[in-house]
């Protein structure tokens, strides 16, 4: 970066990165190039700290020799001194320390230096207070205590301090000028109990107390203040701070004064995330007698308790009852008395009186019958029955009381309505879980750096449950994000407070849940240990598959008892009611399974339950469900996945293959072929171990799978060796679905030869209307990639009626795929993209987000051929933006998120990534041209070859070549054929004649590399050659997905230069053709060049 000579210069940070130049809070650091790098040596640090306390003036030798060896200076200081100017040189930018005749000094202004920074923002700060822009001055406040990166230099802390001081005080003036008196107490609270003769801090106490309605409590800190400095100073307070206690006490006598209340406290800290709560809340008590705030431990249900009864408490007498200390039930009654102070006499409830009684239950109805009131109890779990008691007698004798309870189980009054409380939103940065861990991790450490999305990873991983992550968060001061998000495996041991003012029982998670788990009787206990195992939850016959033995006769009444107990949610999904266990109970479940020694019996159980699910999977595909099945494996994926990953780790062959049969076949289907490849060494290995205990079904699944993956990603010995597993099943397996075992025959027969097109004929007559229906698709794929392109059409119409007539969407969609793809290499691009609308929305429906939206950017490409680009340019827009996606496919369809950085699938998974952003880029691209936007057209198509990767370590990737021969066309359209030579020599030296052994070739593909490489030599090369493979590839059939492919365009465009003549002597020469002996004639002509 260049450094400013002229020190006036308003520039103050290093432009790359908005730092300033120099650190002193913290760490000695300078920034050159955008980078931060600390200052090494502590003479050289001294040194540059006595420069930057004075940016811009020179200081003489002496006086830096003096402040870099204040003890004793060196034998020879000057030469000490010039090596010292030398190492500071190295570190800092070019030309930033400059010597002259009255010494040395920094190019810099003030503010070059993060204390002269945060010095500026404070000044600014106080200008917006004074102008009233409180949110504004909070902001910049927050910016520069955000520069503080540790304990500054001994030369620098106290100016740092003072600086400090004064931004924490204008802090304060912000969050009382925007009314945010919740959060002033706390900081307040903290000065005036570091120095309690502290004016200001009182003040500020005093303004934020009497804000948040506490005025009583802000007479009393100007009582103690007075005190103070009487007893210390022999002083009183300055008029100023007595005309703000005079003030606060005029405001309590003009103000109304407020019907009784009792146990309510103020507010610690903000509310984060609750506001709907709330209202949902209020509407509840303003239509039940008696409402319950559901929730396990940790969820915020006293905090919330205590927010309804402050809002309600300016209407009525509020009284909030804390029952987590009663150890009897029979003390329900008397802490209730007790908290609103009955006894046997007389007393004002509300300012009206209340008659001598005798019993505590006669009290209780007496006082509330007074006036309308709200009474809230708190934590009820353990003492529920006599909770219900005194709240039926309340509700049955007066209907002036409204009764709020917080409990993890119902108190089962009839009078009750009961409000889950949901755990704080957790997906992405700006969720409510994410505010909170900031909000308290800034508390703990306000220099912190967080990445949100890390944070909100962390969160997820916490279930959003505000406990934990306030417990999280105040690791923060000694850990990362990553630190903690690393040892969550150990979170009862991790998450631990040191907050005296915390309950014994929320100051650990161990103890939160251990609260609960003791309410629970032994049946609920075992059911609990044993249901742990199930990560994505479950449904009530996997319950009684593994949790129904032993002392568990009834499972059904055990899961009802945990979800009284809050220890269970309950989801209504499209499959049924499903049970969900936080991770953090299911983290205590496991505790308890280890030590029950139930955990064997449990694991063959889930197990078992894992392997009927995949055998009901894969039936349901075999019988055209696929959409149903699609259901089931979402609902239970992390389940099937957990049991697959326990295998794997017991050696367990049989149920590997058959999870990664129904897995794998899902992950293919959701786009996440990289997964796929990162089990599917694994499960190779595990299937050396046989396959003998593997239903036939999931067998022939999880091969073809396997097949299909190493067959794509060109690993041909793997094929093989897949084949012959396949080869073994067919004689071995006579039990196996017609379909699967029509699709393992194809597998193995080779694509060229006559017993497959036997095959086909075959299937294609079967009684089997799945058989019937894969032989025509297959059919159809075939003739495609041989340029026939009426039989393709045909056969897959013929498909598309069997799929539709099953109902099996996932046909509908993969054959509307291939038929879409005939019609685009006819050149019929409206029809191509009805086929295209018509897959991308079967495909959505089915939640295959990923192939849906790489099939929409062809319907993109289909709209523009048919010069349809103004409806294809908003798809384009949608497409590029991951906004209303959803998650799975935004987060790039990681499954199960084992991921090796270099291994196969990350490699997939990134050309997936650069294969979808220059798939856009180019259909912007056409579109421009289309438009006649020709620069910006030519230069976008430029841009995705590179996005691709182009050139590629992979020529042959068929997107790829389809990309560059568009690319490669529309330049030599548009008479920039130059260009791209480097492209069409690319193209020259793929070996495309060694590409598919055994004689397969993709005729259509082949096609349209003639056409490219023919159209660029008709232009810049050899003319006769490029004439003879226009001809060929018009006679292959080559593939017209760009506009800019189009083989008439081309052929237009090599009259102009060669004449009618000559074009049309090619092409009757080659009309005589068939498409073989024209690929072959295509493949000689390159191999010319």
């Amino acid at each position: 970066m260049s450094v400013r000579s002229d020190i006036s210069d308003p520039h103050t940070t290093d432009p790359t990165t908005g730092r300033p130049v120099v650190g002193l809070l913290g760490v000695v650091t300078a920034t050159v190039d955008g980078r931060s790098v600390p200052v090494p040596g502590a003479r050289a640090q001294s040194l540059l700290v006595s420069l930057a306390l004075h940016p811009g003036r020179a200081r003489s030798p002496q006086a830096l020799i003096d402040d870099v060896w204040p003890d004793e200076p060196p034998r020879s200081p000057k030469n000490a001194l010039q090596t010292q100017i030398s190492r500071l040189r190295s570190v800092l930018p070019d030309g930033a320390l400059a010597g002259g005749p009255g010494g040395y000094r920094l190019l810099l202004g003030a503010e070059d230096t993060d204390l002269g920074c945060a010095q500026a923002q404070a000044r600014a700060a106080g200008n917006m207070l004074d102008d009233g822009h409180c949110q504004e001055a909070l902001d910049a406040v927050t910016e520069a205590l955000g520069l503080w990166r540790g304990e500054p230099p001994e030369a620098v802390r106290v100016e740092a301090d003072a600086v400090e001081a004064a931004l924490t005080s204008l802090r304060t003036a912000a969050l009382l000028g925007l009314r945010r008196f919740g959060e002033v107490i706390p900081l307040a609270k903290a000065r005036v109990a570091a120095d309690p003769a502290d004016e200001r801090a009182a003040v500020e106490l005093m303004r934020a107390l009497h804000g948040a309605g506490r005025s009583n409590d802000a007479l009393t800190v100007f009582s103690s203040l007075r005190t103070e400095l009487s007893q210390r100073l022999g002083t009183d307070p300055s008029p100023a701070t007595t005309a703000v206690n005079a003030d606060i006490l005029r405001q309590m006598d003009a103000t109304p004064k407020v019907l009784h209340t009792s146990g309510l406290r103020a507010a610690p800290n903000a509310l984060i995330g609750r506001d709907d709560d709330l209202v949902a809340i209020e509407h509840l008590l303003a239509g039940s007698r008696v409402t319950t705030v559901l929730g396990p431990g940790g969820a915020g249900k006293t905090r919330i308790a205590h927010a309804l009864g402050r809002r309600a408490a300016a209407r009525m007498p509020v009284a909030f009852v804390e029952l987590a200390s009663l150890r009897s039930g029979e003390d329900v009654a008397s802490a209730v008395a007790a908290t609103l102070g009955l006894a046997e006499a007389d007393y004002l409830v509300g300012g009206l009186q209340v008659a001598r009684i005798h019993s505590i239950q006669e009290r209780l109805v007496d006082a509330f019958s007074a006036r309308p009131g709200l009474l809230v109890l708190d934590n009820c779990e353990h003492v529920i029955d006599e909770v219900a008691a005194v709240v039926d007698n309340l509700v049955s004798a007066t209907d002036a009381v409204t009764v709020l309870t917080t409990s993890r189980s119902p108190i089962g009054s009839t009078s009750e309505s009961v409000y889950p409380l949901p755990p704080l939103g957790a997906a992405g940065p700006n969720s409510p879980a994410t505010e909170l861990f900031c909000l308290r991790a800034r508390a703990v450490r306000p220099s912190v750096t967080l990445d949100l999305e890390a944070v909100a990873r962390l969160c997820r991983s916490l279930d959003g449950l505000p406990l934990a992550i306030e417990l999280a968060a105040a690791r923060v001061k000694s850990m990362t994000v990553e630190d903690i998000a690393a040892r969550l495996d150990r979170r009862f041991t991790l998450l631990r407070s040191v907050d005296r003012t915390r309950p014994e029982r929320h100051r650990t998670l161990h103890a939160v849940i251990d609260w609960s788990w003791n309410l629970l009787d032994p049946t609920e206990q075992a059911a609990l240990r044993r249901l742990c195992r199930f990560p994505a939850g479950f449904d009530l016959e996997a319950a009684r598959l593994v949790a129904e033995w032993a002392d568990v006769e009834d499972v059904s009444a055990a899961v009802d008892g945990l979800v009284d107990q809050s220890m269970l949610t309950v989801v209504e999904t499209q499959l049924g009611i499903r049970y969900h266990m936080l991770e953090t109970v299911r983290e205590y479940g496991e505790e308890q399974l280890d030590v029950s020694g139930e955990a064997a019996e449990v694991a063959a159980r889930v197990r078992s339950w894992s392997e009927a699910v995949a055998v009901r999977v894969s039936a349901g595909y075999s019988a055209g469900r696929p959409a149903e099945m699609v259901l089931v494996l979402e609902a239970e994926h992390d389940n099937l996945l957990s049991v697959m990953r326990h295998s794997f780790a017991h050696d367990d062959s049989d149920n590997v293959c058959t999870l990664f049969s129904v897995l794998g076949y899902f992950w293919a289907m959701r786009g996440a072929h990289a997964e796929v490849l990162n089990w599917a060494g694994r499960v190779q290995d595990s299937m050396r171990r046989g396959l003998a205990g593997t239903p036939d079904d999931n067998a022939a699944m999880c091969l073809l799978v396997l097949a299909a993956h190493f067959a794509y990603g060109g690993n041909l010995r793997q094929v093989a060796r897949m084949r012959v597993y396949l080869r073994h099943l067919l004689r071995t397996r006579p039990g196996m679905a017609p379909g699967l075992r029509f699709d393992c025959e194809v597998v193995i027969h080779h694509t060229g030869g006559r017993g497959l097109a036997r095959k086909l004929a075959l299937a294609s007559r079967s009684e089997h209307e799945d058989v019937r229906c894969n032989a025509y698709v297959v059919r159809s794929m075939l003739a495609q990639n041989s340029g026939r392109l009426f039989e393709s059409i045909r056969d897959g119409e013929r498909a598309l009626s069997i799929a539709r007539r099953r109902g099996d969407l996932w046909a509908v969609g993969s054959t509307s795929q291939t038929l879409a793809s005939s019609y685009g290499l006819s050149g019929d691009h409206v029809r191509a993209a009805e086929y295209y609308r018509t897959a991308a929305d079967v495909m959505w429906e089915m939640h295959a987000y990923e192939e849906s939206v790489q099939t929409r950017t062809f319907l993109a490409m289909a709209l523009i051929g048919a010069g349809r680009v103004a409806e294809a340019r908003p798809l384009i827009d949608e497409l590029s933006s991951p906004t209303g996606q959803p998650e799975w496919f935004v987060d790039g369809g990681a499954e199960t998120t084992e991921r090796d950085g270099d291994g196969v699938g990350a490699r997939w998974d990134r050309a997936q990534q650069r294969s979808t952003s220059a798939s856009l880029t180019a259909a912007r691209a056409a579109a421009d041209l289309e438009d006649g936007s020709i620069e910006q057209g030519l230069t976008l198509f430029r841009e995705a070859l590179a996005m691709g990767g182009w050139p590629s370590d992979d020529p042959t990737d068929p997107f790829m070549s389809i990309l560059v021969c568009a690319a490669v066309g529309a330049h030599v359209l548009h008479r920039r054929a130059e260009d791209v030579r480097g492209a069409v020599e690319q193209l020259l030296r793929t070996p495309w004649n060694k590409l598919m052994p055994g004689g397969f070739y993709d005729i259509p593909m082949l096609g349209a590399v003639a056409c490219a490489v023919g159209s660029f030599e008709v232009h810049c090369g050899d003319r006769e050659l490029g004439l003879q493979l226009l001809a060929a590839s018009n006679r292959a059939v080559g593939r017209q997905d760009f506009p800019s492919m189009r083989i008439d365009r081309h052929v237009t465009a090599a009259r102009a230069i060669t004449g009618d003549r000559a074009v049309d002597s090619g092409i009757a020469r080659a009309a005589g053709m068939t498409r073989h002996a024209a690929l072959q004639e295509i493949l000689r002509l390159l191999s010319l060049r």
